[in-house]
Parts: structure tokens; sequence; C-alpha cells
């Protein structure tokens, strides 16, 4: 048997489906690339964390834009210590998007080759 015979039978079986059985099969679908967005997501800005206020410099965190960042320093000016801190939450809706992607891609990718394989 041959994948494009194994495709032919899903196709087959997507089109005759009940109406309850074709909203039913993307639950699950919907849901692990909700689950694989958050992974990639959260390892994403994992890695790309960065804390340097200890020696006055920024805490910064996203990737491939940052979203959050904070800082404090001494002020000869006002001769106290000043923090600052921003959230920019467009920038944080571009990362989601960004690591949805990527999971897309990585799941295309490692479909693409282990189809590859069985052959």
């Amino acid at each position: 048997m041959s994948i494009g015979s194994n495709q032919n039978e899903l196709l087959y079986l997507i089109m005759h489906a009940k109406p309850e059985q074709r909203k039913t099969s993307i639950v699950p679908a919907l849901f692990k690339v909700l689950v694989g967005t958050i992974c990639v997501f959260a390892v994403l800005t994992t890695c790309s964390y960065r804390n340097e206020l200890d020696v006055d410099g920024n805490l910064t965190v996203g990737f491939p834009w940052i979203f959050y960042w904070e800082g404090s320093g001494y002020s000869l000016d006002l001769n106290e210590q000043v923090g600052y801190q921003e959230f920019e939450p467009l920038k944080l809706i571009g990362d989601i998007l960004f690591a949805a992607t990527l999971y897309l891609l990585i799941l295309w990718i490692y479909s693409f080759f282990s189809g590859k394989l069985k052959k």
C-alpha cells in the first residue's frame, strides 16, 4: 500500500464523515498546536531572558522582540536610585505568533522527514 492511497482513503473518510465527527476531530489538533506554541514560546523566552540588575543593567524578556524590560541605576542629577519598567503587549503578541509559526514549521519538517523515512 502506498502513501498516495492512504491519503486518498483519509480524504474519503474526511469528506464522508458526519459534521459532528469533523468538529470533534479538529479540537485535538488545535489543542496540540496550542500546547506546542506554549512550549516553544516558553523555551524561547527562557533562552532569551537576561537579568543584569545586580550590576546596574537591565532585565529583558522576549525573543525576537523584547516585550518587557526593567532597569535601575543611580541618578547623579536626582541623587537617588531610579528605576523603570516597560511592557509592550503588541510585541508579546508578535512573539506568540512567532512561536506558533516556528512550531508549525517544526511540525511540518518533522512530518516531511518522517514520511520520507517510512518509504
